[in-house]
């Protein structure tokens, strides 16, 4: 009995031994190593541990309180700077280590990690290396990340909070450059990102930001793109007139979306997107001066993306848009609103399979226009086809035509005293030249004037007359008593210089004019 005691009280005497080693010796070597290894190899960055705790039993080790600050200083203070209260390594092969020279390890967690400071966030030409040894770690996980950089060139600026990653089957070659295809698989799930732009016009903010690699889930459960300037101040940075974007969308899903596929090909591809709400603003003072540069087509800018897009639908549920503008003549700005946005979008796409196999993209929608007359409309366009052709074909339910003033104002330079809109239904094909179609617009009791393009108003003796000789030309109804139903033309030439939206408004603008003439044109078609 006394010899398995003694045998007893010298295995607790050896353990307790080797731990007072490992305690007193072994982790303030190691501690001493680890800084003296970084240091020396890093020119711009220095590296303070405060406590390494190894676990032999366990092949692991915890570095604790761990410091990284850079070698450039501002006003006394670190260019950037990093603080990780803990950092645990989980099944650590040493045999690797030792002999081969490779890293590997089955977890690594780092806990209540804080990096704030400014960094230079320019493309660098060549990509430095990871590491000089070869690392394998199968899960590395960031619990409570806080990030706060700001770009050193420009007015960049990253905040990440409550951040929590999770990236699997992490492989580093020896020499390897980082790219995100080391990483074999990403969950995340962020409380709230931040970034301002590096022009600083705008400031984007992401809540409840989460994604799973099994699923191929993303979720953004509140998402802003916020100008950081007034309306007239923000276009007023610009040499050219340009529009300001305000935007708020909630419930955000992509569904069998790959996040490392977009990480590292630029590869756009999911099943089914939904926006369960959008609420967008936007503003263009016309009176900046004009940037004369062509704008391409909505189908090219989908063809020239750099990556593959390959997205069977996407579900706007709901939301409003509004769109403001200053006219170049106006002493007030007009505004332009859509409320109960619904739209679904179909084949999203520029896989060149489709320039053999026909397909199309199709877009439906409705809306109230000016919160008032239901607008239908369904667009549909070719995938790859040579002059970009779509064709549109919608209607607009009933309305008091005065609610189009804001539109017609600045457009038309025409203003609707009175006047109901019984029904509208128009059709018609466009391309990269030209858009050619028919419209019904059915309306009765209408009276306009002819607004000042001087002085934005219908008052005063050459708008009185200008008005009282447009209503000779104009019919007041379609049909008139004891008449057919006048049908108008759609005939507008593209104008290269503008967008997709200003081609089909202004496509249909003109069947409305020739709707409204005693004479209308005749059409080739």
């Amino acid at each position: 009995m006394k010899i398995i005691l003694k045998i007893s009280l010298g295995v607790v005497a050896f353990v307790l031994v080797i731990m007072a080693v490992i305690t007193f010796v072994v982790n303030p070597l190691i501690r001493k190593k680890i800084q003296t290894a970084f240091n020396e190899n890093s020119v711009d960055y220095n590296l303070k541990i405060g406590n390494v705790h190894l676990s032999v039993f366990k092949s692991g080790i915890e570095l604790e309180n761990i410091i990284v600050q850079s070698v450039q200083v501002q006003n006394g203070l670190p260019d950037l700077t990093g603080m990780i209260a803990s950092v645990k390594f989980k099944e650590i092969n040493i045999w690797k280590i030792v002999f081969n020279n490779d890293f590997e390890v089955s977890e690594v967690t780092i806990s209540d990690s804080e990096i704030k400071g400014k960094i230079l966030l320019k493309k660098q030409t060549k990509t430095p290396k990871i590491s000089t040894i070869n690392i394998r770690i199968d899960n590395l996980f960031f619990n409570n990340l806080e990030v706060e950089i700001k770009d050193s060139s420009t007015a960049n600026e990253y905040v990440l909070k409550d951040a929590f990653l999770k990236a699997y089957n992490l492989r580093v070659n020896k020499l390897d450059t980082f790219a995100i295809n080391i990483i074999g698989k990403i969950d995340f799930d962020v409380q709230e990102f931040n970034k301002i732009s590096a022009d600083s016009m705008y400031t984007y903010n992401a809540i409840g930001m989460s994604y799973s690699g099994n699923s191929q889930v993303l979720s953004v459960n509140h998402f802003t793109i916020h100008p950081n300037y007034p309306n007239y101040e923000f276009t007023s940075l610009f040499p050219f007139e340009t529009d300001r974007i305000e935007a708020e969308i909630d419930t955000i899903h992509f569904y069998n979306f790959s996040i490392s596929e977009l990480l590292k090909t630029k590869n756009i591809m999911a099943t089914y997107v939904e926006i369960g709400k959008m609420d967008l603003n936007a503003f263009r003072d016309k009176r900046r001066p004009f940037r004369h540069v062509d704008k391409p087509s909505f189908q090219d800018m989908i063809y020239n993306y750099p990556g593959k897009i390959d997205v069977d639908s996407i579900a706007f549920l709901s939301g409003n848009i509004s769109y403001t503008e200053h006219a170049e003549k106006a002493d007030e700005p007009r505004i332009i609103r859509f409320n109960e946005v619904y739209a679904m979008l179909y084949n999203i796409t520029n896989d060149t399979i489709f320039k053999t196999e026909m397909a199309y993209m199709v877009l439906k929608t409705n809306a109230l226009v000016m919160g008032k007359g239901r607008l239908e409309i369904l667009l549909k366009a070719q995938i790859f086809d040579d002059n970009n052709t779509f064709s549109v074909d919608g209607s607009l339910s009933g309305m008091d035509a005065k609610e189009l003033n804001p539109m017609l104002t600045n457009n038309a330079f025409i203003n609707v005293s009175s006047g109901w809109i019984d029904d509208m239904k128009f059709s018609f094909t466009a391309n990269n030249a030209k858009a050619f179609g028919r419209m019904t617009f059915l309306y009765h009791g209408l009276d306009i004037a002819v607004v000042n393009k001087q002085t934005d108003d219908n008052k005063g003796v050459i708008a009185w007359f200008l008005s009282l000789f447009a209503n000779k030309i104009i019919m007041n109804s379609n049909p008139i008593p004891n008449e057919d139903v006048r049908r108008g033309i759609i005939d507008y030439e593209r104008d290269p210089e503008k967008f997709m939206i200003n081609y089909c408004f202004k496509s249909m603008l003109s069947g409305i004019k020739s709707s409204l003439d005693k004479a209308p044109r005749k059409t080739n078609n």
